[in-house]
Parts: structure tokens; sequence; C-alpha cells
């Protein structure tokens, strides 16, 4: 085929790829993905057995990464050209055409919607075709683990922790406000520099600790910042801690982390030997952060509150995190809130939902007779 072909070919292949806006380790992550795709003997998105966030994550690989990877292919022999190299033409040329060999059966099978189309015009997934089931969504989340732990589990970490210890303050941030582990580390988010967890006290009874979510998509999604409040003398514990250290510091503390596996692996350690009957559970901060999510729903209730401490947009997500029934109430918290108010609709309309079919179920169990008989 000639090269000139094999542009030709590659730029409808572009044309059918819509560019999407993805920050720059999404795309990173998406152009590793295909490339352990590429390595599989046949390029698909779907196979058997995988999880739907496993196919969606793979689909959207195909789409980002074979666009990164053509426009690349096709700038190199561009430059190539330019400098009368014809034997690196004919290279890159060739690398391109075995790309596109690959490429564009996987598309014609997972085809990108249009720019502008919305999700809910999209064909039925492949993955809800599958023969084969695939693992139950969310198998592998942490809240499952709640339900194997002690009611004090918390309380009992926090007591066997070592004066010491170097991650001391940051257990206390994680056993209060609901945060991932990377929001401890200092780095740049979509909406400024996070130092870490900044506690700030404003009087002798009221601590707040602010975080900066990391997981904003871009700051398209989430909350620059989420603040969580508790009453340090009724709290005690973490909460108590963090308040000595915050009056020694002159009422403004940063509590941060270097690296979150080395903090991981800490806490595991500590997991072990404060809770030595929970087997191979392995304690870390996203255990941690389900836990305090089911607390403020059992002390305030599911909905806004708890999307605000969360760091979410909307009231949705905070279903895949811990489950009221396996909190405790918390002792000392005053409230959350976030910069972005969540959107609280969800939850009212499950609410509501639920009503409506009581109500459903009690008329269906009135007597025939009962009914009948109008009422004056």
């Amino acid at each position: 085929m000639k090269i000139l072909d094999i542009l030709n070919r590659a730029q409808v292949c572009l044309d059918g790829l819509p560019k999407r806006d993805v920050i720059q380790k999404s795309q990173h992550d998406y152009c590793k993905t295909l490339a352990r795709m590429l390595r599989e003997p046949v390029l698909d998105a779907l196979k058997p057995g995988i999880a739907r966030d496993t196919y969606n994550c793979r689909r959207a690989a195909l789409h980002t990464g074979s666009r990164v990877l053509i426009e690349n292919l096709m700038a190199r022999c561009a430059r190539a050209g330019q400098r009368n190299d014809v034997l690196a033409v004919q290279r890159i040329a060739g690398t391109l055409l075995r790309a596109l060999d690959r490429i564009e059966p996987a598309l014609a099978l997972d085809p990108p919607l249009p720019p502008g189309a919305s999700a809910w015009d999209a064909p039925r997934s492949r993955w809800q075709d599958m023969g084969t089931p695939g693992p139950r969504r969310g198998k592998h989340s942490k809240k499952h683990v709640l339900p194997y732990l002690p009611d004090d589990w918390t309380e009992r970490l926090w007591e066997a922790v070592p004066e010491d210890w170097p991650y001391r303050a940051p257990l206390a941030v994680h056993e209060l406000a609901p945060s991932r582990p990377e929001e401890l580390v200092p780095g740049a988010r979509p909406h400024g520099w996070s130092p870490g967890a900044v506690i700030a006290l404003l009087s002798a009874n009221l601590i707040e600790i602010t975080i900066a979510p990391v997981k904003t998509h871009g700051g398209l999604f989430g909350s620059p910042t989420t603040t969580v409040q508790y009453d340090p003398v009724v709290a005690g514990g973490p909460a108590a801690y963090l308040f000595e250290l915050c009056a020694a510091a002159g009422g403004r503390l940063v509590v941060s982390i270097s690296s979150k596996n080395a903090m991981r692996k800490a806490l595991a350690q500590l997991g072990r030997r404060a809770l030595p009957e929970i087997g191979d559970i392995s304690i870390t901060p996203y255990v941690i952060r389900h836990q305090v999510l089911a607390d403020i729903k059992a002390t305030v209730g599911a909905g806004e509150e708890v999307a605000a401490a969360a760091g979410h947009c909307n009231d949705r997500m905070q279903s895949r995190y811990g489950r009221a029934e396996h909190g405790r109430k918390l002792k000392g918290f005053i409230g959350a809130r976030s910069a972005r108010k969540p959107r609280a609709s969800n939850v009212a309309r499950a609410h509501a939902l639920a009503t409506a079919r009581r109500e459903r179920s009690l008329i269906g169990a009135r007597p025939a007779e009962e009914m009948a008989t109008p009422t004056i």
C-alpha cells in the first residue's frame, strides 16, 4: 500500500474518533491500557468474564489511546518526510498500517459516540449481551469489609497507635474526615495547590478539617474542597489529639504524608496488631473512609451532608460506600460542607419511591369489602 493511502486511511480513522477533553493522567492511563490490549492476540475491549467497569475502561482506552497513537505516528511520519528520511517514513508508515489493521476492527465493534451525543443515545452495551456473566459490580469494594469488623474497631485501632508512630496525625484525619490517602499527599489539584489536610481551631469546642479531593476529573465533578467539623471535647480520641496539635501550632495545622503506599503498609501492620481476630482483612485508608461515611449516614442520615463530606457533586455516589446499618453515631460530629453544593435529589426520590411502594402494599392488603364501602 502506498504511504499516502496509509495516511489517508489513518485520517479517516481519526475523523471517527472524537477528541475528548481528558486530563493528562487519565490519558496516560488509557495509553498504558491500550498498550496492554495491543499485546493480546485480538484487540477487543470486551473479554469473557470481565466486569462492567473493566469493559468501560478498556473501551475508553481504545477510543482515547487509539487517537493518541495514530496522531503520534502520523506526526512522526510527517517529521521524517520533512527530513527527507525515506527509510524512516517507510518504517513509521508500516507501523501505522499494522496499528490500523488492529484498531479498525476493534472500533467497528465498539464505535465511539459522535461529538455532542448523549450516553442515553448509545446502543445496548456489548457487555450486557456477553454470554458468560461478569463479576458483580463493586465486588471488591471496601464497604463489604465493614460487616466483618468489630463495632469499636476504629477506637481500638486508635488506642493501639504508639505515641511516636509517624502516621498518628494522618490516621486521626482519616478517622474523622472520609478522605482518600492521596489527598494527604501535597500536590496540584484542578483548583490549585493542596498542602494536605488543613486543620483549623475555631474555638475550644470547634475544629474543622478541610481536604481537597483528588477525584474530580479535572475539576468537572466533585468539589474543590470539603470540610468536616467536630467538637473535640465531646468527640475525644483523634479529634482531641488534633486539637492539641493545632493549639500548639497557633490554631492552624497542616497534616500531610510523603507516600500513600508507605502509610498504607504501616496502617495494615497496625491493623493486624490491634485487631488480630479479623484474619486476612487488611485495614487501609479506604476501609476507614467507608466506615466514616457509614458513621455519618448513621448520625445524620443519607443525603446532601454525606455527599458533601465525601466530596461528591451529587448524593447518588454515596450508595457505593458503607451502609448506615454498619455505621455508629459519631460523637462530637457537628457537620460537613463542601465548596460546591451537592445536587440532592436521588435520596429524596428513593425515599418517595419507597413510600409509594409501602402505600401500594397497604392498599393491596386491605379487605376487598372495606375498599368497596364508601366513607361518609
